[in-house]
């Protein structure tokens, strides 16, 4: 199993948009494309940072739900609507493989 996980921290006073932000492209991701992202906002530790969660069964399949999403214009449209909702350079990805 490989787990992606993505992490951005909200920018100053976007608190609430950027929330209802993370939660409507999860829920777009997840419908679309048939996944099971989950979107989470610290309780301890940095203030204002959301990670976004989604187990797959292989590299191979991060890989080409990668390559989907980068070709939707309708994700990139909504990606652009938080440019103003999270710090810029602040966004990381990691994927983890379990043994």
């Amino acid at each position: 199993m490989v787990r992606w996980t993505r992490s951005a921290r909200i920018a100053y006073g976007k608190f609430p948009e950027a929330i209802k932000w993370a939660k409507e492209i999860t829920e777009f991701i997840n419908k679309k494309y048939k996944n099971q992202t989950t979107v989470y906002i610290d309780s301890f530790g940095e203030y204002g940072m959301i990670r976004w969660f989604a187990d797959y069964k292989d590299l191979a399949a991060v890989e080409k739900l990668g390559n989907q999403i980068l070709a939707d214009q309708e994700y990139r449209q909504k990606v652009n609507q938080a440019t103003e909702l999270l710090i810029q350079g602040s966004i990381f990805d990691v994927v983890m493989q379990a043994f």
